[in-house]
Order: structure tokens, then C-alpha cells, then sequence
């Protein structure tokens, strides 16, 4: 009988704590695990741009510093260093920004570091640990002590106090330097993962795993033969996925990224996050305000000779805050409708305010946006009637006073690329419909191409793409976005239908309570600027690709 009272008051207690436990677990904090070796500790120094970080963004210490006024188990702001004390930024930082960029305001991210540079993925197997400490190099000795002498030991401990507080949505893992060419590398991140799951009640299907790719062999990496074993986790654990180091900007050691390579990591990981969780790139509030304490760009307004027009031509160049003739830039063409000129963007869109805060924010690739007149005629004023056909036609002409006469103008006389990976062009209706043409039509000249609210003049699409494979294999980015109550939307719809049938990946946004007006082209210059130069692969089109759950246009199935 005492044994059953006694049974009860303990089954009682412990639906008491668990009761408590639930009551203060915010369901809207969702929590990362992040675990490797040198990368993930973070190895670019620390700037001071690095130390504005929004308070939705969260890590928890996992060691105590004392000179940073940090104590283990506790959350702090995120600023770094995220792992031990003093170490740099590495690709959680980005990982967090980007998330919080890009959730919904309600939600906070908090991020759990436990990462030892020149770790083997052994130093984390619960088992066996202590054999591979007991062999550790001596240099890495007071690294594992740090935490307590079993970094997965700490990260466990960790991740139970964070439970308390919120949700782990996913684990983050960057390793494999150290074990490059160990074809048994993905057997035994499987069954760290499990421990994890398992020690945590956590499940897979919940807590996905995403492995970042070492420094990749387009940057020469002395590892980069080891992303051929990471790339195959997904095989092992189907939970997984791995995260492109492509194009991801190494450091002089040719093993560890810079800080740009970090960024662009870490935006990949946060990507392939939002897009597991069914989010969508969103637009915040201000991003086209002024902001104040902020670096800026600069615009230039130039004049060149124009060969096909017989007149020398107007244009607007913006550049980027700190320009310097000592680096290279791509360059981004933005066009304007048939009512504008070089001026239009400028006056309705401000890009230049847009792009400064993108810029502040560390949110684009640096780059030059050159705003031109797209009606190509000796008097290329926007009076009188710009339906006149002399006019429409002239905007037709503008392919080759584009080609012929600005691109080299804009080549002699800024430091910019000249290859056509390192050149853009977009449009806002009229130029929309511009973009589309000269950018398809000249797959040679152009890599990244995208049409805000495509005008009628947008040719048909067997002739817009007549070689399927061929814009395939040239385009890094093909960019449709429209709002959903413009009575032109049937010209990108038509665009969009025909590359869903051919296969052709590309990002499709229609507009929620979009009209044919600058709300929606700022909101295309705002999120297409961000994929610029940079890797875009098929999570990012999905990200940025939202069909109106409501829209009768097309079923959103396409990108789910």
C-alpha cells in the first residue's frame, strides 16, 4: 500500500515538473546545436561591424568568460565570439543574422558552439572520446578542457538547460578537415547524431543535420577532397543535408574561410534551414527608410558617346560605400518603365537607400548599379506621347546602344569585371520586359537576369528562350516577380509556365496585394540584389520564389 502512495506522489511531483517546464519553454525560441572543429569555432578576426547583432539573435556560453562578462548556461545577445573565448566569426554568426533576418519578429534564435580546431569527428564520439584525448596533441589540450574534458559531454549539458527555455530545431556541424579521405567519416557522424537525438528525446525527422563542405577546390582547398565524403551524408543519415562551400572565400591557409566566406556558409545553412521549415524571404519593415550612422554609397551622373544613337547619352552610376579603383565590381544594369528615364529608380525607387542598408546589414555582394535611359533616340525625353511607336521602337534599339556603347563606357571608366559572371540587368515593366529580352538573348553578355513586372513588350517565349539547355547551363539566376493585382501579371505568368515545363529553375514571386507601382519593384530590387554574385542553388529559388496561397494564377505546389 505505501508502495502505491509512494508511486503516486512521485508520479505527481513529476507531472508537476513537467508541467513547469512546459509553462516556460517558449515554443518561439527555437534553438541550434552547432559542433566541429576550427571552422566552426569561427577563425576571421573579429571586426567592429560584427558587434551589431539584433537581440532576437541569441548563444549561450558554453564555457565562462569572465572577461567578457559571460557565464556558462546563461544567454547572451550573440555577439562573438560564440565558442570559447577567443575565438573568431564563423559561420553560426552568419547562420543566426540570417535567420532572424528572415523569421517572423515573434521568433528568437538561440545557437549552442561547442567546436575544438583540429578536432577529428572521434573527439565527439560518446564512447570512445577519452581514447582520443588521451592522444590529442598537447596544443589542443587546454581546448578540450575548456570544456570539462568532454566537448560532447558539454554540448549535451548545454543543450538540457536550453529545453527548458525553448525549442532545438536543428543541429549545424562543420568538420572533416581533420579527417579528410575517412570514407567511414559519415558512419561515425551517424552515430554522434543519434547519441544526440537519443541523450535529448529529441527526433530525426524534427532535428535535421546540416554539414557544411570544407574550403572547397575552386578556392584551392588543401582539404576540398573531403566534400566528396561530407557531400554522401545524406545517404547515411537522410536527415541530413549538405551545405555547398562553393564559391565560399578562403584564407591564406587555403583550410579556414574569411570572413565573406564565412557569411556566404553561413547564409547556405540558414537558407536550406527556412526552407526545411517552410519559410519564405520576407521583406522588413523600413528597408527602404533612411538610415542614419551608416556608411553610403555614392551616385554619379555620367554622359557617353553613343555610336548607335549618334548623341552623347545620360545615365546614373551608383557605387558602393568605400569604392575603390584598387578592387574589381560586377556590375548591375537596372532598367526603368516607358514613362522614365536613368532618373525614374532614382526618384520612385531610391535604390541607392535600399542597397545602402542591404550593404550595412551585410546582406549583397559589393557591386555597381548603372541606371540608364532605355529609350534610345536622340531626343529621349519622357514627354509627349510615350506610346508614340518612334519611342516604343527605341527601346528596342537600346540593346545595342547597351551592348555597343554604355558597357564599354562603364568598363573604361570604372574598376569593374568584364566577363559576363560578373554582369546583371533588370527591369521595372518596360525594362522588365528589356531585361528579359537583352539579358535571355545574350546569355553571353549576361549570367544573372530579372524582370520586375515584365511589360507586354517581353517577346513570346519560344523566342525569349529558344535553347532551353543552353539557358540552363549559362543562367546562375533567372528572376520573375509580379504583384498579383497587376493586369500585366498573364506576361510573367506565361514566362514562368513555360520554364516550370521545360525544367528551367528560376525564382517566380508574385506579390501579395501587389499593384503595377514601386511597392512591388523596390521589393524586387530588395531580393534580387541579394542573390547577385553570389551561389544560388535550389534552396535559395524556393526561399525567394512565393506564389499567394490565394492565387488563382498557378498552384504553389511548384516550389514545395
Amino acid at each position: 500500500m505505501k508502495k502505491v502512495i509512494f508511486k503516486t506522489i512521485f508520479l505527481f511531483v513529476g507531472l508537476l515538473i513537467l508541467s513547469s517546464n512546459l509553462k516556460s519553454q517558449d515554443k518561439d525560441f527555437h534553438i541550434y546545436l552547432s559542433f566541429g572543429q576550427s571552422n566552426m569555432e569561427g577563425a576571421a578576426k573579429i571586426e567592429p561591424q560584427h558587434q551589431s547583432v539584433d537581440e532576437r539573435f541569441q548563444m549561450m556560453a558554453t564555457v565562462d568568460c569572465p572577461d567578457l562578462g559571460r557565464v556558462k548556461g546563461s544567454w547572451y545577445t550573440a555577439t562573438p565570439p560564440l565558442a570559447r573565448c577567443h575565438t573568431g566569426i564563423g559561420p553560426t554568426d552568419y547562420f543566426g543574422k540570417s535567420m532572424v533576418d528572415n523569421l517572423p519578429d515573434n521568433i528568437r534564435v538561440g545557437v549552442i558552439n561547442v567546436a575544438i580546431g583540429g578536432c577529428k569527428i572521434e573527439l565527439f564520439d560518446k564512447e570512445n572520446y577519452k581514447d582520443y584525448v588521451a592522444t590529442a596533441p598537447g596544443w589542443m589540450e587546454n581546448m578540450i578542457v575548456d570544456y570539462g574534458g568532454n566537448p560532447y559531454g558539454r554540448l549535451v549539458e548545454m543543450a538540457k538547460l536550453a529545453q527548458k527555455d525553448g525549442v532545438i530545431k536543428g543541429i549545424l556541424l562543420h568538420q572533416g578537415e581533420s579527417d579528410t579521405g575517412d570514407i567511414t567519416w559519415p558512419e561515425k557522424v551517424k552515430e554522434v547524431y543519434t547519441n544526440l537525438l537519443n541523450d535529448l528525446g529529441l527526433n530525426a525527422a524534427d532535428v535535421p543535420l546540416l554539414a557544411g563542405g570544407v574550403v572547397s577546390a575552386d578556392q584551392h582547398g588543401k582539404c576540398a577532397s573531403m566534400n566528396e565524403i561530407i557531400a554522401k551524408l545524406p545517404e547515411t543519415i537522410p536527415t541530413s543535408h549538405f551545405i555547398s562551400s562553393v564559391g565560399c572565400k578562403a584564407a591564406a591557409d587555403s583550410l579556414h574561410f574569411t570572413s565573406e566566406g564565412y557569411e556566404l556558409l553561413g547564409f547556405r545553412y540558414a537558407a536550406k534551414m527556412l526552407s526545411i521549415n517552410g519559410y519564405k524571404a520576407t521583406v522588413p519593415a523600413g528597408f527602404d527608410n533612411l538610415r542614419t550612422g551608416i556608411e553610403r554609397g555614392k551616385i554619379d551622373s555620367i554622359e557617353y558617346t553613343s555610336k548607335t544613337v549618334g548623341v552623347d547619352r545620360k545615365a546614373l552610376v551608383y557605387l558602393p560605400p568605400n569604392y575603390s579603383n584598387k578592387k574589381k565590381y560586377p556590375v548591375l544594369y537596372l532598367l526603368h518603365g516607358i514613362g522614365g528615364d536613368e532618373k525614374e529608380w532614382l526618384n520612385g525607387g531610391q535604390p541607392h537607400i535600399i542597397l545602402d542598408n542591404l550593404y550595412s546589414d551585410n546582406k549583397i555582394a559589393d557591386m555597381i548599379v548603372v541606371m540608364p535611359n532605355g529609350r534610345a533616340m536622340k531626343d529621349d525625353r519622357a514627354e509627349g506621347n510615350i506610346m508614340a511607336a518612334d519611342k516604343v521602337e527605341a527601346f528596342a534599339t537600346f540593346e545595342r546602344d547597351l551592348l555597343d556603347d554604355l558597357i564599354p563606357f562603364i568598363e573604361k571608366t570604372y574598376s569593374v569585371y568584364t566577363d559576363r559572371e560578373n554582369r546583371a540587368i533588370a527591369g521595372l515593366s518596360m525594362g522588365g520586359g528589356q531585361a528579359l529580352n537583352f539579358g535571355l538573348g545574350n546569355l553571353d553578355k549576361f549570367a544573372w537576369v530579372g524582370g520586375f513586372s515584365s511589360a507586354p513588350n517581353t517577346k513570346g517565349v519560344q523566342e525569349l528562350i529558344p535553347n532551353v539547355d543552353n539557358a540552363k547551363e549559362l543562367l546562375n539566376l533567372l528572376w520573375i516577380s509580379c504583384g498579383d493585382k497587376d493586369g500585366l501579371i498573364s506576361v510573367s505568368k506565361r514566362t514562368h509556365d513555360f520554364l516550370v515545363s521545360n525544367n528551367v529553375e528560376h525564382v517566380y514571386r508574385v506579390i501579395p496585394n501587389g499593384y503595377h507601382d514601386f511597392n512591388v519593384w523596390k521589393e524586387g530590387l530588395y531580393n534580387f540584389s541579394q542573390l547577385l554574385f553570389k551561389d544560388v542553388d535550389s534552396d535559395l529559388i524556393r526561399k525567394f520564389s512565393y506564389i499567394t496561397p490565394e492565387s488563382t494564377y498557378v498552384s504553389a505546389n511548384r516550389f514545395n
